[in-house]
């Protein structure tokens, strides 16, 4: 029967049949009590109605760590280490589930803690203990049967603790989480979930979840988002409005995952909402900042662009898409080496490498082709870092400086040309200067031609960067000029003084001169660009500037047109002041020599006068009065040498009135050939005194309106000039009329005027023989005033050695 306390007495066979039912009987009589108490997984224990212990087994031994005590059940909770669940209380004597038992009462299922020596870990007992009653119902004692739980206990405190774990993990997430049934039913809403949304827990369970989305949200849940839900079991970060319970809308991304049931069918869900209000205003204020900063970059007349760390495009505004014609989505993810010609890559390239080594920003001066050739670009290169201070992305600003570039080229070429073209006051010397200065810098070759009265345009200067094509090209064009009729080149400049630009050179050079073998240098100058500029300097066009490229292709750009002309108005102006320079001089030369006959003039009249004052000083003082025909051939002298002074007087003061434009016209009817009978009447005596026959061709009255005396001074200027070149030969005079009015011609036999001479002979100053023939040089000079006041002209006709013809053209 197993163990017994000591002092015991037996239990004899009657005790164990009252103390276990009738089936047991049955098994006492196959198997030993002890061996079936032996082999039971439960501990037993039983107590007799003293509350003594009568029977411990084998696994109750080992549960409770020690053996049978005599101690009444009373103390058994101190003796054995037996705790109340909060593993701290010693259990109440009374509770014991054994003393229950022996009090009456079946306990089920009771946890009891035990902790004592042999077990200081402590043990949970799982105890259930009956009372155990003879065949007249009394009570004879107690039995407890008990399990050891530990580990079920720690596993159930593992899922307690993760339960909590869970509900505090799902209450207390900083997301908002829920569930919904398979029907869309809200059965389960995080703390997070409400406090966000402001309701209470009651308001939302058992709600369909769309009922907290917006219109719009809802729409697209119930059409597009849980149709796919419940097919697939998932959905991801799903953009919805969700609406608190005030009607504030805020921004979620949803997501949720599906428990399925063993037919596969959707019962519950989990998802999780983010609150991504905030956020998407940042990122509304962000995409704004961005298309504002966008807006402005592609508004900058600067070139901007993005690169990564491998040099591919990231961004390019609109300033680079116009200059280098991709859009910034062709662009993207491609390298300089995709974009621009491999020499331009190449600079690029480097450039940039330097700049990701280094991580230093440059300023510094790009080429870079555009359409109308490479430009210069200075260009500053920055890398951006992020937030560990690693370099990813390079950011370039460009800005196009090859009109500065230009400018500066232009303004220094300039100050130099300035210099040069003040170190020489000679015309050719002057434009083969400026010849030169054009080349390289504007041309290969340049042409200087200037007009010359009946003749050709003339080749003045010629430079070339080949010095032999050079006297080649000036020889073709001595023997070859360019035609004046021409609607292009040098000729059409001259004519409308307007600067011309062409692709292909047209009106330089004769094309059919050009097939001579002779000619091989010029002609690799055809096809070529060429630019044509006058050289204007006061309104008058002096010459012509032309410049041919060396290469085929585009005609001069507007900033090389622009130098061109800049060059020409300074190369006028050099030769302008070259000219007035050398008229000046001339003038200060015919001043000087005016001064002399003047001098040589006034002083004749004044010395012969003289010299008749001492003769009739000397007379007087003599006894004998004068002859009378004496003092009438002195006062002769007198009258006519105050005759030419008063004639030198009027000289001077009429080219006073006409400095000052005063030479005023009273104008009558009148007949010119009375008029001039009248003049060679007043010259009868100096006619005969010259032994000049006067030859008279008038073969009718001319009338017309002229100013009488000034019509006199130029008959009288015109004939006494005649006298004294042609002395001893016939002078013809000649008044008619013709279709366009009047004509007066006076025509000697003498000196003849030198064909250098008679485009000057009508300048003040000026005669056309040596002063030995007297005179201040005024004569021409008035008359042809006097003939332009009155709207003629007047012209000579002259040879050497066989006199010379006036003709003057009136309007009647």
């Amino acid at each position: 029967m197993g163990w017994r306390p000591p002092g015991a007495a037996p239990i004899v066979e009657v005790e164990e049949r009252a103390l276990f039912p009738r089936p047991m009987d049955r098994l006492l009589e196959s198997w030993s009590l002890d061996a079936v108490f032996a082999s039971m997984g439960e501990g037993v224990l039983v107590s007799d109605e003293h509350r003594r212990f009568v029977f411990l087994n084998p696994m109750a031994e080992q549960l409770l760590g020690m053996g049978v005590t005599d101690m009444p059940v009373d103390q058994w909770p101190e003796h054995y280490g037996f705790y109340l669940p909060d593993q701290v209380t010693l259990y109440p004597p009374e509770r014991l589930p054994m003393a229950r038992a022996l009090d009456g009462e079946t306990v089920s299922r009771t946890e009891v803690f035990l902790r004592n020596a042999a077990r200081p870990a402590g043990t949970w007992l799982l105890v259930s203990s009956n009372p155990v009653r003879d065949p007249a119902g009394v009570l004879r004692g107690g039995v407890s049967i008990f399990n050891d739980i530990t580990e079920r206990k720690r596993t159930e405190e593992g899922l307690r603790a993760a339960g909590e774990k869970y509900r505090s993990l799902y209450n207390n997430t900083p997301v908002m989480m829920h569930s919904i049934d398979e029907k869309g039913r809200l059965v389960s809403v995080s703390d997070r979930w409400l406090n966000t949304l402001g309701y209470e827990r009651a308001e939302v369970l058992g709600h369909d979840s769309v009922e907290f989305l917006t219109p719009e949200s809802q729409r697209h849940a119930r059409e597009v988002i849980l149709p796919a839900y419940f097919k697939t079991g998932e959905c991801r970060n799903v953009p919805y409005q969700l609406v608190k319970k005030g009607g504030q809308p805020i921004d979620v991304l949803l997501s949720a995952i599906a428990e399925r049931n063993a037919a596969g069918r959707v019962i519950r869900s989990l998802a999780v909402s983010i609150d991504v209000t905030e956020q998407k205003r940042a990122e509304r204020a962000l995409f704004e900042s961005e298309k504002r900063l966008r807006a402005i970059l592609d508004n900058a007349p600067t070139v901007f662009f993005l690169l990564d760390t491998q040099e591919r495009f990231l961004f390019v505004n609109r300033e680079w898409e116009r200059l280098f014609h991709h859009t910034r989505q062709e662009v993207a993810g491609k390298t300089v080496f995709d974009v621009f010609p491999r020499e331009i890559a190449e600079a690029l390239h480097n450039a940039n490498q330097g700049i990701l080594q280094s991580g230093e920003s440059v300023e510094r001066e790009e080429r870079l082709s555009h359409d109308d050739g490479i430009h210069i670009h200075l260009t500053q290169k920055f890398p951006l870092f992020d937030a560990t201070g690693t370099i990813n992305a390079l950011c370039g600003i460009a800005t196009d400086i090859t009109e500065r570039k230009q400018m500066e080229i232009s303004q220094r070429f300039l100050a130099e040309a300035s210099r040069e073209l003040v170190t020489s006051l000679d015309d050719e010397a002057t434009l083969q200067r400026v010849a030169e200065l054009a080349l390289p810098l504007l041309a290969e070759l340049c042409i200087v031609f200037v007009p010359t009265d009946g003749l050709p345009l003339r080749p003045v200067a010629v430079a070339d960067r080949s010095p032999a094509r050079a006297a080649d090209v000036r020889e073709f064009l001595l023997r070859h000029p360019p035609a004046p009729e021409s609607f292009h080149g040098p000729a059409r400049v001259l004519s409308t003084g307007k600067s011309e630009a062409e692709e292909v050179s047209h009106g330089l050079l004769d094309p059919v001169a050009l097939r001579e073998a002779r000619w091989s240098r010029v002609r690799t100058l055809q096809g070529r660009p060429s630019l044509g500029v006058p050289l204007q300097a006061r309104g008058r066009t002096l010459g012509v500037l032309l410049l041919i490229r060396p290469h085929s292709g585009h005609a001069y750009a507007p900033a090389e047109l622009a130098l061109a002309e800049e060059l020409g108005r300074r190369a006028a102006v050099a030769i302008d002041n070259a000219r007035l320079y050398c008229s000046a001089q001339e003038s200060i030369r015919a001043r000087d020599e005016f001064l002399s006959i003047a001098s040589h003039e006034l002083k004749t009249p004044l010395t012969s006068m003289k010299l008749r004052v001492q003769q009739m000083e000397s007379a007087l003082k003599r006894p004998h009065p004068l002859p009378m025909d004496q003092v009438s051939r002195m006062l002769e002298v007198f009258e006519a040498q105050l005759q030419r002074l008063s004639q030198l007087a009027e000289h001077l003061l009429d080219v006073s009135r006409i400095n000052d434009r005063r030479l005023d016209l009273r104008r009558e009817e009148m007949d010119l050939v009375a008029v001039a009978r009248d003049v060679t009447d007043h010259l009868a005596a100096q006619f005969q005194n010259a032994g000049c026959a006067l030859e008279w061709v008038a073969p009718e009255p001319v009338r017309g309106h002229w100013d009488r005396l000034r019509m006199e001074q130029v008959l009288l200027n015109l004939l006494t000039n005649a006298l004294k070149y042609g002395e001893g030969q016939p002078i013809r005079l000649e008044v008619t009329r013709h279709e366009r009015g009047v004509r007066l011609i006076v025509e000697d036999h003498g000196l003849g005027i030198p064909s250098e001479a008679q485009g000057r002979i009508f300048e003040r100053f000026e005669r056309a023989a040596s002063r030995n023939y007297g005179g201040l040089g005024l004569g021409l000079f008035i008359t042809r005033q006097i003939v332009e006041a009155h709207g003629g002209s007047i012209r000579v006709e002259s040879t050497p050695g066989l006199g010379a013809k006036f003709i003057v053209e009136l309007p009647a």
